[in-house]
């Protein structure tokens, strides 16, 4: 973080701690306060949503004691209700100009611009979220998938345009995918019918994901146990079956003495990627599948080393193979399967609920509800035999 950003970040705190609901951004090599302030254009102070206000003040240490006075201002026009954007919209010019072009190749332009700038470094976490993104909205590949269903980059970006695009999805959960994102380009690009397409978002069911079942466990124990002998994934599935990772960890998990292992954290939620550590449950499985014998074709030891598009690719590869070795059987797994009956598992040894959260590296909120869930009263008489 360079000195500027610094003492930025400073002055945000302040105005935090005075809860003076401004803050001050770093766009585009200039200032801007943000706040929840009325609309532009309908002012009503009832319906209040974060806006951003130019300030004609350029990034630098010279220019945030100004900056840092008009957001101070502007938290009292807040407070007394004078504010009034026309007096605070000096760069409306600008901003007009901005908005004339609603052509859908300029506005993803100018997001792509928008969501990078001010990233002193482009972090794998940071470059999976905008990959999240632009399978929504970037233009369609006429070559790879001419089928898909796509942003058109040459139409304008309008309500009608939005709805009619989002109604093509088949399930419920691309319906809300593509429309998350879509409301997100529009907002930015503030097109004149934004409200058209925030009430068809209100209106579309929001997806729910399935509550996942739990899968035969002497089926996923023969299958990983027949597997294990595979020199390119055997030893990775073995070890999302005795430790829980996920796939995505897999390729950076380093086995340790004490039935304990090394990996990275991919959790999304994680500004920046950090280790965690691992337990096998039950600790037999270490032996069992020789999980100290490492065989991998690709490995990624630390956190500065770790690969996520040569990752994800051979996350996939190994999917494939596994959906290659079920297409004749009747019963059958993913591989997420493996890492959540972990979860199960965890909930009946004697690794406190916190511990098995960190091992899987997630939240406690989330180890509670995904896994405590499921504990029923075959669980809680298998507990009281074990430990009462």
């Amino acid at each position: 973080m360079t000195l500027f950003q610094n003492k930025l970040e400073a002055i945000n705190k302040e105005l935090k701690i005075d809860k003076a609901g401004v803050t001050i951004q770093n766009r585009r090599n200039g200032l801007y306060l943000r706040a929840m302030l009325p609309d532009k254009y309908d002012p009503d102070w009832t319906q209040l949503k974060q806006q951003r206000i130019s300030i004609r003040l350029t990034a630098e240490d010279t220019n945030l004691i100004k900056a840092k006075k008009l957001a101070l201002k502007l938290s009292s026009q807040k407070i007394s209700r004078l504010f009034i954007w026309n007096d605070w919209l000096a760069d409306e010019e600008k901003l007009a100009a901005q908005k004339k072009s609603l052509k859908i190749s300029d506005i993803y332009k100018a997001f792509e611009d928008d969501f990078w700038s001010g990233i002193v470094e482009r972090t794998p976490k940071k470059k999976r979220n905008w990959k999240s993104i632009a399978q929504y909205l970037a233009p369609r590949n006429k070559l790879t998938k001419p089928t898909s269903i796509k942003l058109e980059h040459h139409k304008l970006l309008t309500a009608e345009y939005i709805i009619s695009t989002v109604k093509k999805f088949k399930t419920k959960k691309t319906r809300s995918d593509m429309m998350k994102y879509c409301l997100r380009l529009a907002r930015f690009a503030e097109i004149p019918d934004l409200k058209e397409v925030e009430k068809f978002s209100e209106k579309l069911e929001n997806y729910e994901p399935k509550t996942r079942e739990s899968k035969d466990p002497e089926l996923m124990y023969n299958t990983v146990k027949e597997l294990r002998s595979n020199k390119r994934f055997g030893w990775a599935i073995a070890a999302i079956f005795a430790y829980g990772c996920r796939v995505s960890e897999v390729w950076t998990l380093k086995p340790l003495e004490g039935h304990i292992a090394e990996c990275t954290n991919n959790n999304k939620e994680d500004v920046k990627m950090k280790l965690k550590y691992c337990y096998a449950l039950p600790q037999e499985y270490v032996e069992e599948f020789d999980l100290m014998n490492v065989q991998r074709n690709i490995e990624f030891l630390g956190v500065e080393n770790y690969d996520a598009e040569k990752a994800a690719a051979e996350g996939y590869a190994m999917a494939k193979w596994l959906r290659d070795y079920f297409a004749d059987k009747e019963e059958k797994f993913q591989l997420y399967d493996l890492r959540h009956y972990w979860g199960i598992k965890s909930t009946k040894s004697d690794l406190s609920t916190a511990n098995a959260a960190k091992s899987m590296g997630h939240s406690l909120k989330i180890h509670e509800e995904t896994y405590l869930s499921t504990f029923g009263e075959k669980d809680a008489r298998e507990v009281a035999a074990k430990k009462l």
